[in-house]
């Protein structure tokens, strides 16, 4: 089957040529069109990306959130300093009391009477380290006292301002979708002409000389289909989307059912015709291609053998696959124009015989 590889190398090469003509075409449109549809949300943030403003009650609430912040900070500043003059205090009373019992045991120890004055005035220092250490429990109480009123004030407006929040979250939704509709509008109008233009191109002019140039306005009409408008498009919960899909899937089953239909159809109004009448309308080029894929160029049925026992015909529709060579009897193609072993034409020989295989 190396003999039949299908086309000509030169054709070939023609056609992955325009091919990438097509492909490089259709970037070139591709890119136009993102600096176009790029560009459409940011009219539309101009208009409407700004930050949905605060009611005045919320502007308020911030207000007061903020003075209570600043309060709350300027209290826990004071306290830090207050627990650490207090550790310190409470540090010196106990050294002062362990002192002072040290010294007791001591005097009772002698009976001194001399040292009344020193037990008064050592009394009188540890009173007042007791005291310090009083008044700093006193101001340290007295600051997480109104420390709390302003956390409890502070969760009450938060809360408020949450409520407030969940109260115009219906209105700043629809909003949102607002804008993602005309968003969607504004694509849509300009990728609608697009498909059209591309399904009137696939319809009418997949034979014209143009078509690689056509074939890439068709790519960059997908691509711009599937990358700029269907993440696009409007949700509802999903509804939008799973129709539309529904549509598409409906649409694309339908096409390809009518086209298998018309297929098949005409593949039996050719069967039934002769097989010289059949053997026109297939061209040299495609016979080479489908007989490389051991496919019959009649029917396009898969080519039947048996064992080791050469298919000279189609077993489904009878075409003639290969024959012999009048001037040499070489088996060959019969969709050959030349002998390829001594060249004769096969126009200008005598009607194909076909010898049966050997046993």
């Amino acid at each position: 089957m190396d003999l039949v590889k299908g086309v000509r190398v030169p054709e070939r090469a023609y056609r992955i040529v325009l091919w990438l003509v097509s492909i490089v075409f259709a970037g070139f449109i591709i890119g136009l069109g993102n600096l176009v549809i790029g560009d459409l949300p940011i009219v539309e943030q101009q208009s409407y990306s700004k930050p949905f403003a605060r009611t005045p009650e919320q502007v308020r609430i911030d207000g007061e959130l903020r003075a209570i912040a600043a309060r709350t900070g300027q209290i826990d500043d004071r306290l830090e300093i207050d627990r650490l003059q207090l550790d310190q205090a409470q540090k010196a009373s106990t050294n002062g009391r362990d002192t002072f019992r040290a010294w007791i045991e001591t005097r009772t120890a002698t009976t001194n009477p001399g040292q009344d004055a020193e037990l008064l005035a050592r009394t009188r220092e540890l009173e007042q380290l007791k005291a310090n250490e009083r008044e700093l429990e006193t101001t340290i109480a007295a600051l997480e006292n109104e420390r709390l009123p302003l956390e409890q004030k502070a969760s009450a407006l938060r809360t408020r301002d949450s409520q407030i929040e969940q109260n115009a979250a219906p209105a700043r939704e629809r909003a949102m979708f607002w804008r993602e509709l005309r968003i969607f509008g504004l694509r849509l109008l300009i990728t609608l002409p697009m498909l059209a233009a591309a399904t009137w191109l696939v319809v009418k002019k997949r034979q014209s000389d143009h078509w690689p140039l056509a074939r890439g306005f068709v790519l960059a009409a997908v691509f711009v289909f599937f990358v700029e408008l269907v993440p696009y498009l409007p949700s509802y919960g999903g509804y939008v989307r799973y129709a539309v899909g529904i549509l598409l899937t409906f649409a694309a089953g339908h096409f390809l059912i009518k086209n298998m239909r018309v297929y098949l159809a005409r593949r039996q109004e050719v069967e039934a015709q002769a097989e010289e009448e059949r053997r026109r309308h297939v061209t040299h080029d495609e016979a080479f291609k489908k007989m490389a894929a051991k496919v019959c160029p009649g029917c396009d049925r898969p080519i039947a053998t048996t064992g080791e026992a050469e298919s000279n015909f189609c077993v489904h529709c009878g075409m003639t696959l290969f024959d012999h060579c009048r001037q040499c009897d070489a088996r060959k193609m019969a969709f050959f124009r030349y002998c390829m072993t001594c060249g004769t034409p096969a126009e200008t020989s005598a009607p194909a015989k076909v010898q049966p295989a050997p046993a």
